[in-house]
């Protein structure tokens, strides 16, 4: 069940020609062997998880690549690193063009008895993403691309490409794996390829959400999780509620989620008989989100779209959309 990674052959070469200094050096303060870590001993407190400087950062997004392709969707961007604390640090992209974050990320080293992990893996290093963001703050949202909950601008369709490289910051740092807590069960379903959830039943409880969605458009049966349409055999609200998942980097972490009780919980909870409530959907759909102008035929019929019907509770035109979950991350 659980994934370790694969890297592209791009990604491995780049990995291995990028060297200490290359990723530690700063153009504005030339760095001695005692501030690069060469030197037994040396401290390198003014590093991002010892390793990073600003500098560094940007040769490593530019040799993998990531560089070009958000200039590509945003223009050009400039990088921030917030480093009050090395081992949480704050790594910011802001579009020039647009005068906004198009990446924030915030990070830390975390143990894995934070995740839940006990015994031999309360210990293991992990590298925690405490917050994620990734937008595309000048473009509008369409009907081919409806907004998600929680978002407040489209994604960059990078979301693949940036959970590859925080895979190789990990390894660089040497973490046994990547840890995140998803905000939104659509949040869930853009970490899904690469991370599983710690807890066995959560994830069964996912895949039984996934699976009744099937024939549905993503987008649709992310609004009904999040409005609390999905029900369970006794017609109950059958709810996401956001709790740690994991891509293992190691044998040992990834031997966590092997384990009988794992695997028993995570087969009882992936066979739950949930249904997706139309009627409650169409009731609850929160169509001043939505895309300005009428909605095209198809959504029409799925969601009983009526431009004359009042507002409910959970599409009031007045109130301002929640500011989105910093955890969630869009593709």
């Amino acid at each position: 069940m659980p994934r370790t990674p694969e890297l592209s052959s791009h990604a491995r070469r780049t990995y291995s020609r990028l060297s200490s200094v290359d990723l530690a050096a700063s153009a504005e303060a030339p760095l001695s062997l005692d501030d690069l870590g060469l030197e037994p001993g040396a401290d390198r407190v003014g590093l991002a998880f010892g390793t990073y400087s600003r500098e560094g950062l940007e040769r490593a997004l530019q040799a993998y690549g990531f560089a070009q392709r958000l200039e590509d969707r945003v223009g050009p961007v400039e990088l921030r690193l917030s480093c009050q604390d090395p081992f949480q640090p704050r790594i910011t992209l802001l579009s020039r063009r647009y005068h906004s974050p198009v990446v924030d990320l915030s990070l830390r080293q975390a143990p894995g008895a934070e995740v839940g992990f006990t015994r031999s893996t309360a210990e293991a290093p992990l590298l925690y993403v405490d917050s994620l963001l990734l937008q595309h703050p000048g473009r509008p949202f369409d009907w081919n691309r409806p907004p998600l909950p929680g978002q407040l601008h489209p994604g960059l369709s990078l979301s693949r490409d940036l959970m590859e490289l925080l895979h190789l910051m990990a390894r660089r740092i040497g973490a046994e794996g990547v840890a995140l807590m998803p905000a939104t069960f659509s949040a869930a379903c853009v970490y899904e390829p690469r991370f599983t959830f710690v807890d066995g039943a959560k994830q069964g409880h996912f895949s039984a959400l996934r699976r009744a969605g099937r024939g549905w458009p993503r987008w649709v049966l992310a609004w009904a999780v999040e409005l609390g349409c999905m029900r369970d055999a006794e017609g109950q609200p059958a709810l996401f509620t956001p709790t740690p998942m994991i891509s293992p980097l190691s044998r040992r972490v990834a031997r966590r989620l092997e384990t009988r009780g794992w695997q028993r919980a995570w087969r009882f909870h992936s066979k739950q008989t949930l249904s997706l409530d139309e009627e409650a959907l169409q009731a609850r759909f929160p169509w001043a989100r939505m895309p300005p102008g009428p909605p095209p035929e198809r959504v029409v019929e799925m969601l009983g779209y009526d431009p004359l019907a009042p507002a409910s509770l959970y599409q009031d035109a007045g109130e301002p959309a929640p500011a989105a979950p910093r955890t969630a991350a869009t593709p």
